[in-house]
């Protein structure tokens, strides 16, 4: 028997073997159906389904084995999409009913006598104007999806979205054996982690360049309730990243600019679900998993999706142990006009003798990066993180095409550390190391509402939304405590006695709100060929900052400001989109200090703006897309002769960005990329550094991840994943240069069949192969992290 994998799933059959769900079960009937333009060559009958999908928007609903193996005849045209779809099935046997509006049933050939007659099951398609339910269709590949959250937008095909964007699939992150947020994302050419381990203080990335924290990470479209510091993914269906600003999609992010990272929560398919997995990281990390999802009511309303992890034991760094805990719990609702989900979660993540942060000194070089696995930080070293949050969201269509939606969510983090510092690093690894004592918690509540709707206008579609959008957050800290500080060396180290830790009790040291309302419209002329969008946000931002010693309050920022949006696709042809646009981010500007002239002064929001073009290709077996863009990003510097402090630093990005994503040939699937950027700081403090290189930021990245299936062993994959990060600098003078870097990670999956019962999947890993020694950069900051060590990762899942 041949076992199916992921990638022989069609884009449409998303969720396979699944009973019809409440909204289709609706009295069949079929509407009055324009007739479009289709394009659609002879080609393998899963594929021209896809695209049958893609060109006339209706949903499809069928058994992946019913299609395997036929041929479509295609078609080239003008039609009613079911006089399209019958052209299509021609010579395969099949048929077809309505059984909603907009929603099509395919039905096998008649049974022969005797034979066993396949349940009819079908995948649930998504209302245009609705962000719940089934998401986007995948690509071939089952790596990557066709489509994802485009914040205040809802979902989008990729084809019809004026922006760079890549969602991961759930089968990507499981085939990666991926620990955290950081290993997922690491595989676009646009991201680069400020630490590429998952053994330190906190995940961080730059994406095109610039700084994105673990804090703007959203979850099911939301701030504020993803793990603060690093994110496992557990529970998590898919990791959507959308490159550049993106404050009119998604409102101002907490913590960086670069782009947007959103979570998918897993939901309950409509078949049970039952797996148990049991993994081993090097070296001696043993660790448990669980997955379990279930569907009920008369019309399988009613899902259930729990996910629970536990792992526990030595990392690849010596004395260095990791212990992590996490439980997600998931549910909804799907009715005929009302969606209803809730999220609930708790991580805690507790790594003693983690990573730390080193400061090479001014003016000299940078030391070489010491043995990963000999470990330069005090052996009483720890972080612990806990974090727990709860979410709700609701939609109801109020008409066939038009859609309210609700969502609020909070969260809460314990944060608790002791950690070297290194500062002053010399070239020959001397360096002083300061140990401190961190305690903060944070929480956080966020929320949006708002309406989402289609309608027509003589010849041009409307695609309407307006939402309003709040985010809070209350910080409270105990205050930095140095507790000791020793000369010591990277390659020899040093380390500083074991502290006595006082009990502290944080108290408040900010206060953050950020309040929005938006409007967009998406219109589009000759079957959505070319779409505009034009849409503006108005974001209000306001924080208060406190003295934790005294309680009172130090200084406030209070601005408002208007951030707009312009994109535009243009389809010559129905495989191929042209697109650009426009669009912004915001960062709090600066209270300027009573030392300068206009002290006191709030400045604007920093704004960084960015325009954008390229052009996306659905080659059928995989999307291509090619991209420039530049971008400008906003700062404070002083003006020595005026002793003034103003908004008026800049530095521009300028760059290119390709990537493919599919299976171009049967049985070799691909995740690749390429940018190459031109980061300057384009103005300075006295244009000391103007024309310089942005640190931190490489020239060019290069992205491969791919998998094969060879033909002579059946059920074995083998993969490979190769990163490349160009030479870049640690100082805004270019004086300290942190070289280039490559990684390769290798790893092996094996289906094991059982008579009577669901498979075995074994998986085997080795991250960076080659034990590569590199430094990475916290964005922004003279921060240097170190790589990686070389790790082994063992998995085996059961279903049951």
């Amino acid at each position: 028997m041949r076992v199916a994998r992921e990638s022989d799933r069609t884009l449409m059959p998303l969720f396979l073997r699944a009973p019809l769900l409440a909204a289709l079960l609706l009295p069949a009937s079929v509407v009055a159906q324009p007739a479009i333009d289709f394009a659609i060559p002879a080609q393998p009958l899963p594929t021209a389904l896809v695209a049958f999908y893609r060109q006339s928007g209706v949903q499809l609903l069928y058994d992946a084995a019913i299609a395997e193996g036929r041929q479509s005849p295609g078609l080239a045209g003008r039609a009613t999409p079911e006089e399209a779809l019958r052209r299509l099935l021609v010579g395969t046997g099949l048929g077809f009913r309505f059984t909603a509006p907009g929603v099509v049933t395919l039905t096998p050939p008649p049974a022969r006598e005797g034979a066993l007659e396949l349940p009819e099951v079908s995948v649930q398609g998504a209302r245009v104007t609705s962000t719940m339910g089934s998401p986007p269709p995948v690509l071939p590949g089952g790596q990557v999806a066709s489509g994802q959250q485009m914040g205040l937008l809802g979902r989008r095909d990729a084809m019809d979205t004026p922006f760079s964007s890549q969602a991961f699939t759930q089968r990507f992150i499981a085939d990666q054996q991926a620990q955290s947020v950081a290993d997922v994302v690491s595989s676009d050419p646009a991201v680069r982690l400020g630490d590429p381990t998952n053994n330190g203080n906190a995940n961080s990335f730059s994406m095109r360049g610039i700084f994105l924290g673990n804090g703007s990470i959203g979850f099911d479209g939301m701030y504020g309730l993803a793990p603060n510091s690093q994110t496992t993914l557990i529970g998590i269906e898919r990791v959507e990243v959308l490159r550049g600003p993106a404050a009119f999609l998604a409102g101002m992010s907490p913590s960086g600019v670069g782009g947007v990272i959103n979570l998918v929560p897993k939901r309950a398919e409509a078949e049970p679900l039952a797996e148990l997995t049991l993994d081993y990281l090097s070296d001696s990390r043993l660790g448990t998993r669980i997955d379990y999802g279930r569907r009920f009511g008369a019309q399988q309303e009613w899902g259930v999706r729990l996910n629970g992890q536990y792992r526990d034991g030595r990392t690849s760094v010596g004395g260095q142990n990791q212990e992590i805990g996490a439980v997600t719990l998931g549910l909804d609702y799907r009715g005929e006009r009302l969606r209803l989900s809730a999220d609930l979660g708790y991580q805690s993540l507790q790594t003693e003798r983690a990573n730390i942060t080193i400061t090479p000194a001014a003016g000299q070089g940078v030391a070489a990066p010491p043995n990963p696995r000999r470990s330069f930080v005090s052996p009483w070293n720890f972080t612990h993180f806990q974090d727990s949050y709860g979410a709700v969201r609701a939609e109801y269509d109020i008409l066939p095409e038009l859609t309210a939606f609700a969502a609020a969510g909070t969260s809460h983090t314990d944060w608790n550390q002791v950690l070297d510092q290194g500062t002053a690093v010399m070239p020959n690894g001397d360096f002083l190391s300061t140990a401190n004592y961190n305690q903060i918690t944070i929480d956080r509540r966020t929320g949006e509402f708002g309406l989402r709707g289609r309608f027509r206008t003589g010849p041009v579609q409307h695609s309407v939304s307006l939402g309003y959008s709040a985010y809070w957050a209350i910080r409270d800290s105990a205050g930095g405590l140095a507790l000791s500080s020793i000369p010591s060396n990277l390659y020899n180290p040093v380390f500083n006695p074991a502290p006595f830790l006082p009990r502290r009790t944080p108290t408040k040291q900010s206060d953050t709100v950020f309040q929005s309302i938006a409007i967009a419209d998406t219109m589009s002329v000759l079957d959505e060929r070319i779409q505009l969008t034009l849409g503006a946000r108005r974001q209000d931002i306001s924080v208060s900052n406190y003295a934790t010693a005294t309680g009172a309050k130090t200084s406030g920022y209070e601005q408002d400001v208007v951030t707009p949006v312009v994109g535009l696709v243009v389809k010559p042809w129905r495989q191929v989109s042209l697109y650009a646009s426009y669009i912004e981010a915001l960062q709090q500007g600066t209270i300027v200090a009573q030392t300068y002239r206009n002290g006191g002064e709030t400045l604007a929001p920093y704004v960084s703006r960015q325009y954008e073009a390229g052009a996306k290709f659905d080659l059928g077996v995989a999307l291509a897309t090619i991209s420039a863009f530049q971008i400008t990003q906003e700062s404070g510097i002083a003006d020595a002769a005026t002793n003034t402090f103003r908004a008026e630093g800049e530095q521009r990005f300028r760059g290119t960005e390709l990537t493919i994503a599919g299976e171009p040939l049967p049985g070799f699937r691909l995740v690749a990329g390429a940018m190459f950027l031109d980061a300057e700081q384009s103005k300075t403090q006295g244009g000391l550094y103007d024309g310089r290189r942005v640190m931190g930021v490489a020239r060019t990245n290069l992205n491969l991840t791919g998998e094969w299936d060879p033909a002579f062993v059946p059920n074995l994959t083998l993969s490979a994943r190769a990163i490349y990060t160009g030479n870049n600098y640690a100082d805004a003078a270019n004086k300290q240069s942190l070289g280039a870097s490559t990684t390769v990670d290798l790893g092996a999956r094996y289906v094991i069949e059982r008579a009577e019962a669901r498979p075995v999947v074994l998986r085997a890993a080795v991250r960076n192969v080659f034990d590569t020694r590199y430094w990475t950069l916290y964005p922004g900051f003279s921060l240097l992290n170190q790589n990686e060590a070389r790790t082994y990762v063992v998995s085996a899942t059961f279903s049951f």
